[in-house]
């Protein structure tokens, strides 16, 4: 995945709009091949149980989410 798809991915997780019910789980549990895109990943996986959980996402987490988002976007890396 490149760093637009990884913005869009964790946006719509945010959202509740993924494209299937997995694609969550198998973006943090998967390495990427880009390395720069992997860091932004491994940061995902870190966040995953205090937004993939029953209840609500933790603020905290959801903020730094919203922040990689636009991290991603802005550098394009």
């Amino acid at each position: 995945m490149n760093a637009l798809e990884v913005a869009d991915l964790i946006e719509c997780f945010l959202e509740g709009k993924s494209l299937h019910p997995a694609e969550w789980n198998e973006f943090v549990d998967v390495s990427q091949h880009d390395k720069k895109v992997d860091v932004y990943r491994k940061r995902c996986d870190e966040l995953d149980p205090l937004v993939n959980r029953p209840g609500d996402m933790d603020p905290t987490a959801v903020a730094e989410l919203r922040s990689m988002v636009n991290e991603l976007r802005e550098t394009n890396i």
